[in-house]
Parts: structure tokens; sequence; C-alpha cells
């Protein structure tokens, strides 16, 4: 007996079935969400996952304080951060317009 695959492209399996696209572009959001989100966790200043950085206590505790908090400020606003504050925070902003006038 032969599986329900036998013989079969994965283009016949996945690609040929229109069903299957929706599939393909939830996964393919999801993993950009993730990978996204894995940098963004990973990137803030009090990261660190060498030995050496970890036990370099000049790092954690800086004399004057300005250096960490540009780092923070660094951080916090990020490239997505900032395309958001350009945006109208509304879903239609032209219909929006339109139906207030």
């Amino acid at each position: 007996m032969a599986g329900g695959a036998a013989g079969r492209t994965f283009y016949q399996i996945w690609l040929a079935d229109k069903a299957t696209y929706p599939l393909f572009l939830t996964m393919g959001c999801g993993i950009a969400l993730l990978t996204f989100r894995l940098y963004h966790a990973s990137t803030p200043p009090e990261v660190t996952f060498s030995k050496k950085n970890r036990g370099d206590f000049s790092h954690w505790t800086e004399s004057d304080g300005k250096e960490a908090a540009k780092q923070g400020e660094n951080f916090r606003n990020h490239p997505v951060r900032n395309f958001f504050k350009t945006v109208k925070p509304s879903i239609m902003p032209d219909l929006n317009d339109t139906m207030s006038k």
C-alpha cells in the first residue's frame, strides 16, 4: 500500500489546490512576526549573551547614566514605532475623512 502522496510532487500536493494559499500566507506572516519579535527581544542594551560582557560590571553601572538613557531611547524608538507615528490611527482614514464631512 502506498501513501496518499506517492508519486505526486510538492506542486501537485500543495500549490495546485488554491485552498492552501491562505495557509501559506498565514504561516509566512507568523514566521515574519516571530522573527521580528525574536530580534527585538534579543537586541536591547541589557541583553548580553557572552560571558565576557556579563562579567563586565562597568557595562551595568555607568557613572553618569547618559549613555544608558541614550541606548534605551534608541531601543524604544525603533523604525516600526517611528513609522506608525506618521500614520493616522484609523483603519480607513480616507473613508473616515469622507464620512465626517
